[in-house]
């Protein structure tokens, strides 16, 4: 059975529309988040085993907040597309990874203070990027529904 483009083009439309309108989810959510990605960047920056324990337990907490997500949600994004949001993406994702270089450097060099600085400012931008990353997502996608 075959759909009128028209109605399933409303449809989509409908759809983008329900995704943004009533979009609110808690500070707290952020904070979750915020944590995993301090433990992952910051935890690089100590010696083995803890970078790699630091890591495991990082990356089971970012999945856990993927699956509160779509548990509550019933749908997740890829980070990545649409494109400007994506831009955020990859700018948080360089920022990170910069952080952890930083990290690994000064591991190299015994300087026992900045694991905890980089986890500090992975936390902050995490939270600061991820509500910015939501925002622009919204506006894309309002903006394409036209």
């Amino acid at each position: 059975m075959t759909e009128d483009p028209k109605d399933a083009l409303a449809s989509i439309q409908s759809a983008r529309a329900g995704m943004t309108g009533n979009l609110s989810y808690p500070f707290t959510y952020d904070l979750a988040c915020g944590a995993c990605l301090a433990l992952l960047v910051g935890t690089q920056g100590l010696p083995s085993p803890w970078s790699m324990v630091g890591l495991a337990v990082a990356m089971a907490g970012l999945a856990g907040c993927v699956q509160w997500w779509r548990k509550r949600f019933g749908w997740w994004v890829n980070g990545y597309s649409p494109r400007r949001a994506g831009r955020v993406a990859y700018a948080m994702a360089a920022m990170l990874a910069l952080l952890i270089i930083v990290g690994i450097w000064g591991r190299d060099r015994d300087i026992v203070w900045l694991p905890f600085a980089t986890a500090a400012a992975a936390f902050v931008l995490s939270i600061i990027g991820g509500r910015l990353w939501m925002w622009v997502w919204k506006r894309e996608l309002k903006a394409n529904q036209g």
